[in-house]
Order: structure tokens, then sequence, then C-alpha cells
């Protein structure tokens, strides 16, 4: 067989294997260091830093940090789930996501922020990586696993009661004055007013 053909096809191959990875879409409840400690060999973890483990909890979830996707593949994920993608983008995607294929790969969730966590743990023993899923473009960030920065407030997904496609409002109690919270944009409607964890395991 010619080898250009050969390749070619070993290619179509891979891909189409590539393409077929299949995600199952868990709720998780970040881990106490004492928790973590305990379950740490079990879970394949490194690092057990602090309470309030996001990282650990979701890896508990999967079933073991070996089951949270790497983040090359989340971003052969992006690479599928994101439409008009601009010309020359490596691991920053700008485009439309398509929330009609997240659907139906059962991993999405009513907001335009979507973070989900790789199992890849950060050589600073206190830091992992996610990857965001929003409504115009996915890009890979460094994550502190107590929950603060990126994570603090919009992994997974955030309910503001009967709010859709608002930015919602916060009121000073002193003052009475009414400002934007334009770091809780989110477009749910009808949920409790807290936080639904998730993430995404092979």
């Amino acid at each position: 067989m010619n080898n250009k053909i050969l390749f070619w096809t070993f290619g179509i191959l891979f891909a189409s294997i590539n393409a077929a990875q299949a995600y199952q879409m868990v709720a998780y409840q970040p881990m106490s260091q004492a928790e973590c400690l305990k379950y740490k060999s079990k879970l394949g973890l490194r690092f057990c830093p602090y309470d309030n483990d996001h990282l650990a909890g979701a890896a508990k979830a999967c079933g073991g940090i070996h089951n949270l996707p790497s983040g090359d593949e989340l971003l052969n994920l992006a690479h599928q789930l994101y439409k008009n993608i601009e010309p020359g983008a490596t691991t920053t995607l700008y485009g439309q996501r398509d929330d009609d294929k997240m659907k139906k790969m059962g991993i999405w969730v009513n907001d335009s922020h979507i973070y989900y966590w790789t199992g890849e743990e950060a050589k600073d023993g206190v830091g992992g990586y996610v990857r965001m899923f929003a409504a115009k473009g996915s890009i890979p960030y460094y994550a502190p696993r107590d929950g603060s920065g990126y994570v603090s407030h919009r992994v997974g997904k955030i309910n503001y009661g009967e709010t859709k496609n608002i930015v919602p409002v916060i009121v000073n109690t002193e003052t009475g004055d009414i400002m934007l919270d334009t770091d809780h944009d989110s477009n749910l409607a009808g949920l409790p007013n807290n936080d639904a964890l998730v993430t995404i395991c092979r």
C-alpha cells in the first residue's frame, strides 16, 4: 500500500477515535485536606495542600485523577465544540460554542462560562488546570485548588434564582445604591441561588 495512503488512512482512523471520546458530567464537592490525605494514594494525587480542595473533589467524583481529561483532550474537545474558530488558533480558541452538540454529548450546563478540570496537578502543589468553555471561546487556565481565582464562582454553573441573560445586581445595604455585579454574569433561570460544581470524567 502506498505510504501516503496508509498515513492518510491511519490519520482518519485516529481522528475518528479521538472525536469519539465520550465524557460523563458529574457533580462534585470540594474535599477537606484530611479526606484528601486519606484517599491520596487511591485517587492518584501527588498533593493535598489544604481544605476546600476542588481538584481533589473532582478526582474523587471521577474515581481517580487519571479519569479526569488531560489538557490536550479538553483542547481537542474545544475544537469539536466551537464553530467559526479564528484562523491560527492554537490553545486559545475564539468562536461560537455549539451548545446543541454539548447537549448531545451530555456535558452542557446552562451557563455562559463552563469550567472543567484537567487531571493535571500544578508543580507548585497548590494549583491545577481547568479549561473554560465560554459562549464565545475556550481558554485554558491555571486555577488554585482552594476555589480562589477563576474557580471560586464559575466552575460548573452558578444559579441566580429567576435571573436570565442579565447581570445580577449588588445592593449596598448602607447607602441603598445598586451596582451591577459583573463578576457573576449568568444566564441561569429558576434554579436555587448556590453553586453546583460540575466537571467531566473520561
